[in-house]
């Protein structure tokens, strides 16, 4: 039986060439909502977990604080999101949707979600379930594996 393209090509270039292939189709179907990748996972995050602190956020995300506050100096800008100063601990700035970010994210989203349905094409409901399950595994040795080298 003939090996499979990815199992020849390997897992870090599999994974790599999915995520390039992924954050391309994505980025067109965002083009129309006027975000940047950036913006969108900025936004998608505070959707989804609410108000947070702006170190929180960044840690979600996995980035670099500065290169966080770039993207929502632009987002507060246009007015789809709020950042506020803690009173209690003024290092502490809370990052939250404006009702126009919140409407701006959900459209988004809705268009994002175009890119998941042609990535998960042809397959059967109980293979996208081994394939979370995968990933969710392998999400977690990273994980580990990069806590562990610290």
């Amino acid at each position: 039986m003939p090996q499979s393209p990815s199992r020849k090509r390997g897992l870090g270039a599999s994974l790599r060439l999915a995520h390039h292939l992924y954050g391309k189709l994505l980025q067109e179907q965002l083009r129309e909502t006027g975000l940047s990748m950036a913006q969108y996972i900025h936004l998608r995050c505070l959707r989804e977990e609410g108000k947070l602190k702006q170190s929180e956020l960044s840690g979600l995300l996995g980035i670099e604080k500065a290169s966080s506050t770039r993207v929502l100096d632009e987002l507060e800008k246009r007015d789809l999101i709020t950042r506020n100063r803690s009173q209690s601990d003024r290092r502490v700035v809370h990052v939250d949707l404006t009702d126009s970010g919140l409407r701006r994210i959900d459209g988004a989203m809705k268009s994002a979600r175009l890119a998941a349905d042609h990535a998960s094409t042809g397959f059967e409901p109980d293979e996208l379930g081994h394939l979370f399950a995968a990933m969710d595994k392998l999400l977690d040795n990273l994980a580990s594996a990069c806590c562990q080298s610290r």
